[in-house]
């Protein structure tokens, strides 16, 4: 059986969300795929909305250049994870 449902962390233990009926038994092993709520899934529906997105992301790269003289960053600092 396999189900997806929403839930909410809260003190350290998932809770389903009020909506949800699960039909899972007590006691019942599962496991969970938690999805990072700050990545957001893409929402173009077609080539056309894919293309005036990355139309969009390169005028915002032109007009917040990366400066010359910025500070590098180490490996660490480019994979820290928060």
């Amino acid at each position: 059986m396999s189900i997806t449902f929403k839930a909410i962390y809260k003190d350290g233990t998932f809770v389903p969300l009020a909506n949800e009926n699960l039909n899972v038994p007590e006691d019942a092993e599962v496991e969970l795929t938690v999805h990072d709520p700050r990545i957001l899934p893409a929402t173009a529906r077609n080539a056309e909305e894919r293309e005036q997105a990355w139309r969009e992301l390169l005028i915002s790269w032109d007009a917040y250049p990366l400066r010359a003289d910025a500070p590098r960053l180490t490996r660490d600092e480019l994979h820290e994870r928060r």
